[in-house]
């Protein structure tokens, strides 16, 4: 609607065109969308990804055209100064720029990633990317099922699955306690606050080999960053 103001993140951009970027957004109404933004040498600071922004958006009549966003607001500002955060951020909008399709309306997506935007930390960032993951996951169509494994048996918290990527668990006929505890399995959806650090370890598991298998193959640049300075952190 014409003179209607919208929130927003940027998850991408790039130099388009003199004074102009190309964007991709996130916003709670619309999604992920592309659009072209106008920017002067006073605002350049402005288009970060870890800040929340306001501005009309003007969408293309022709299918190969771009959205426009203008009367542009600053709305607040989420900056951290921890390394890892960034780092963390940084994954988070990468995958939402490969996995997500454009005009993908999902609220509860938005809403997730606006809370993780303004409440991650280093105490709780672990917790937070497996939350948004999860939630990711269900938008994309491929939500874990933590009812039934895959021979449509019920998940037993005494037992141990192998996962299969986007299909579901495989229960394992002998106790492996290398595979995954359908006790944390069955935790899942459960508040992260009843999370104990074997059930992290089996969720971020479960998750890695979900959004490998979405990425199919595609490598994210965030990933190795972020493995790489936890690996130096750790030596």
């Amino acid at each position: 609607m014409k003179g209607e103001l919208y929130d927003f993140y940027i998850l991408h951009q790039k130099k388009y065109k003199e004074n102009s970027i190309l964007v991709s957004l996130f916003t709670l109404e619309f999604g992920k969308l592309s659009a072209i933004i106008r920017v002067n040498k006073k605002q350049q600071n402005l288009y970060q990804p870890i800040t929340k922004l306001r501005g009309e958006i003007s969408f293309s009549k022709k299918g190969d055209g771009l959205n426009k966003v203008f009367n542009i607001e600053f709305v607040e500002s989420n900056y951290k100064s921890s390394y890892i955060i960034l780092l963390s951020i940084q994954y988070v909008n990468e995958l939402m720029y490969l996995l997500l399709s454009y005009s993908h309306e999902e609220e509860a997506l938005f809403r997730k990633y606006d809370f993780l935007i303004k409440n991650i930390n280093e105490i709780n960032y672990k917790y937070l990317l497996r939350m948004f993951e999860l939630e990711l996951l269900n938008a994309l169509g491929q939500a874990i099922c933590i009812e039934e494994d895959i021979a449509g048996e019920k998940i037993s918290q005494n037992m141990f699955y192998e996962i299969i990527p986007l299909t579901g668990f495989k229960l394992m006929v002998e106790k492996d306690t290398s595979k995954i505890s359908g006790k944390s399995i069955k935790k899942i959806y459960d508040s992260m606050l009843v999370w104990d650090e074997e059930d992290l370890v089996y969720i971020s598991r479960i998750t890695r080999i979900s959004i490998n298998a979405c990425l199919d193959k595609r490598e994210l640049k965030s990933r190795k960053l972020l493995l790489d300075y936890l690996r130096l952190k750790e030596s």
